[in-house]
Order: C-alpha cells, then sequence, then structure tokens
C-alpha cells in the first residue's frame, strides 16, 4: 500500500527562514505573476491528493491560500513538530508530505511516490549515493507512523531526519531517481541565498 489509497497532502511551512533573511514562502520564482513559493507546494499537492493541509502559523497573512491551513502546535520545535501537527490534520489514512521551500521537485516523481506500493509506516527515498540519509519531507507516511513520531518528540528528540529512523520505513531505491529525476533537482531546498541562486539556475534548464 499505498497503491490506489487516498491520500491528504501535507505541506510544512512554519520555517522562520531566519538562514534566509527573509520570508521564502513568499518568492516568486516563476515572475511576477506565478504562484509564491508556498503556493507552488499546494499546487503539486492538490491533483494528486483528497486534501491540502498546510502546516504554518501566520494564517491570517495566507487569506487566498487554497488549502486547509492548520497550526504548528509547537511552534520554534523545527520540522518534527510540524509534521506531527499535520499527520493529526490528515483526513486521509496516509499523507504526501512536502517541505514549502523545494521549488524543483519533479511531478512525475511525485505522482510516482503516491502510486509506490510499500509495507511499513513511511515511504521515504534517500539521494542517490545516500543509502542511509531517507529525506523526510520528501515521503509518504502512513497514520502508523504518528505515535512513534509523537513518542520520540516527547522523549526529545527534534531532528526530523533522526525520528524518521524510530520508524519503519522503506526507500523506493535508485529506480525512482531513474526514471523521474535523474539529476535528483526534486531534493534541492532554500536554506540561504545562495540556494536562490542555484534553483534560479536550475529553473532555467527546467522551468516547471
Amino acid at each position: 500500500m499505498s497503491g490506489d489509497a487516498e491520500l491528504s497532502g501535507i505541506v510544512i511551512a512554519g520555517g522562520r527562514s531566519r538562514r534566509f533573511g527573509a520570508d521564502k514562502r513568499r518568492l516568486r520564482l516563476w515572475g511576477e505573476h506565478g504562484p509564491h513559493l508556498l503556493g507552488h507546494a499546494v499546487m503539486l499537492l492538490q491533483p494528486l491528493c483528497v486534501e491540502t493541509v498546510v502546516v504554518l502559523n501566520d494564517a491570517e497573512t495566507w487569506p487566498d491560500l487554497p488549502a486547509r491551513i492548520v497550526p504548528d502546535e509547537h511552534p520554534g520545535s523545527g520540522a518534527l513538530g510540524g509534521l506531527i501537527s499535520g499527520l493529526q490534520a490528515m483526513r486521509a489514512p496516509a499523507a504526501l508530505v512536502i517541505a514549502a521551500d523545494m521549488p524543483l521537485i519533479v511531478p512525475e516523481l511525485l505522482l510516482a511516490l503516491a502510486r509506490w506500493p510499500f509495507v511499513g509506516d513511511v515511504l521515504a527515498p534517500t539521494p542517490p549515493g545516500q543509502p542511509d540519509q531517507p529525506q523526510p519531507l520528501l515521503a509518504v507516511y502512513r497514520q502508523s507512523a504518528l505515535p512513534v513520531l509523537r513518542h520520540t518528540f516527547a522523549a526529545g528528540e527534534r531532528r526530523l531526519q533522526a525520528a524518521l529512523m524510530a520508524l519503519a520505513w522503506v526507500d523506493p531505491g535508485p529506480e525512482l531517481w531513474q526514471r523521474y529525476d535523474p539529476t535528483a533537482r526534486s531534493l534541492i531546498n532554500l536554506n540561504t541565498p545562495a540556494d536562490l541562486v542555484l534553483a534560479q539556475q536550475w529553473l532555467r534548464q527546467f522551468p516547471i
């Protein structure tokens, strides 16, 4: 399973953009008439999911976002707290989860993840050549992951990837990248201004 099971879509969007220096969620990488970064993430999930949930704590500043906004119940605790808040809010048996600051996700790769059959708590691809580094914010989570993540969080863990290792996780393997994203550009996220320059270079080659 996931197979043809219904999925919620979850966008983790509660970061403070400290290293970036501005609210990166509002960047318009596709021009002034294109979507902002958060809107683009929502658009990626909508065709694949029965609902789209966005986790953030400034809902009043996003009145036109076409998604269900839920608060991060653990603000300041990093992406793990945001993930727990999103999974608690999902209405489907599983969720396709991405971060708001990943502008180069290949839609075909997301579709493949949504349809990939697996047995376990989470389907989390690893970067090419790094089989021990599952990507927790480009993944499919089942409801069974939630109690484990809550327990891990309550025990004081705040590192999302470390928390993921407490789950029964499955790696779809190199076939996923070879077929849908040979350059693994889907993994690029915007943490610093230098990351923005890199993403803009990629978008000139692969406009989305």
